[in-house]
């Protein structure tokens, strides 16, 4: 097996649309090759209805998946990590400022990157070469690079909750405590926006260094148009448009409805990290930071102006103008 030198990468902060991600372009790949996937609920047929069904007892959900004939690269890595190419020395608080809990940084949380899981091919593990996609991100010359971002106080009050019915304590539980007992208010500026921070800050970095290579693409747009975003992530991964008839048809297929019927007919939820068959899919999430009120909204504003993020990238929708005058005074 050759090892992977460079390879496109799809980003994205937790609870940001990852399992969307994964399996809407999974399902593309598939659909892309002759395969068949049936609708769950509506019994609609997908694709070549001779071709082979989609294999959802064996998915696992990468983090890379082979998208040869769907992109021109044979790899893509969909999940969570640093930007490739980032330097620590290049933010004064980076190195000093640890992630609350492990999985922001796949490809620098000391895995066995020579077996590294892999989707959507007849493999099931194949080697990255970390050090050489590194360098090569790093002097502008990796393949595209793209990061689908959520609001920060979405992003923790999604993670709070998913974390209070997690199977590992390593995420249920903080400091020893349960994470039910905890303070929203102490997640937030003790453990959330700090990890947020370190891992979009990289992108940041990278994105204005090298704008052409890094691409940041917020979730909240991604979800109000799915198809739309999804072919310009994808064009940017492809370094090229395409055109991708089928592309419609494996978001919708991706649809929360959909996938929680999946997760019924297989007797557990898709990322295997909830407790009594519980999903993790949010069918009608609504406004995530509605528990947060206005004061703390504008000091979690400030808090990451301060550590050199560009509070414009994010929508405030909620922000009274009198607490956003008074941040960016």
């Amino acid at each position: 097996m050759f090892s992977v030198l460079s390879l496109p990468i799809l980003a994205t902060v937790p609870r940001s649309g990852t399992w969307f991600l994964r399996y809407a372009i999974s399902f593309l790949c598939h659909l892309d090759r002759g395969g068949r996937i049936d609708d769950r609920l509506t019994g609609r047929t997908f694709g070549d209805a001779a071709g082979p069904a989609f294999d959802f007892q064996s998915f696992r959900g990468g983090p890379l998946f082979h998208v040869q004939g769907t992109l021109p690269d044979d790899h893509l890595f969909i999940g969570h990590t640093v930007c490739p190419g980032f330097a620590a020395s290049d933010v004064d608080w980076w190195s000093r400022t640890p992630f609350h809990v492990p999985g922001y940084d796949y490809f620098h949380e000391g895995m066995n990157y020579r077996y590294t899981p892999i989707d959507l091919a007849a493999y099931r593990y194949t080697p990255v070469r970390v050090r050489a996609l590194e360098r090569a991100a790093s002097r502008g010359r990796g393949r595209p690079i793209v990061l689908v971002y959520r609001n920060p106080l979405a992003q923790a009050v999604s993670y709070f909750r998913y974390g209070q019915n997690h199977r590992d304590t390593t995420y249920n539980s903080l400091k020893g405590r349960p994470l039910a007992a905890v303070a929203l208010r102490d997640y937030l500026f003790d453990s959330a926006l700090p990890s947020y921070a370190k891992q979009f800050i990289s992108y940041q970095t990278l994105a204005e260094r090298y704008p052409a290579q890094v691409r940041l693409v917020p979730y909240e747009r991604l979800m109000a148009q799915p198809v739309e975003v999804l072919a310009g992530i994808l064009d940017h991964l492809a370094g090229t448009p395409r055109e991708r008839p089928q592309l419609a048809d494996a978001v919708w297929l991706a649809r929360p409805e959909h996938m929680k019927a999946i997760e019924k007919e297989l007797g557990r939820s898709l990322d295997g990290t909830r407790i009594d068959r519980d999903s993790h899919i949010q069918v009608s999430p609504g406004r995530a930071d509605a528990r947060i009120d206005d004061r703390t909204r504008a000091e979690a504003i400030a808090f990451l102006n301060r550590l050199g993020l560009d509070i414009s990238l994010f929508d405030w929708p909620l922000v009274k103008p009198a607490a956003a005058a008074t941040v960016a005074a």
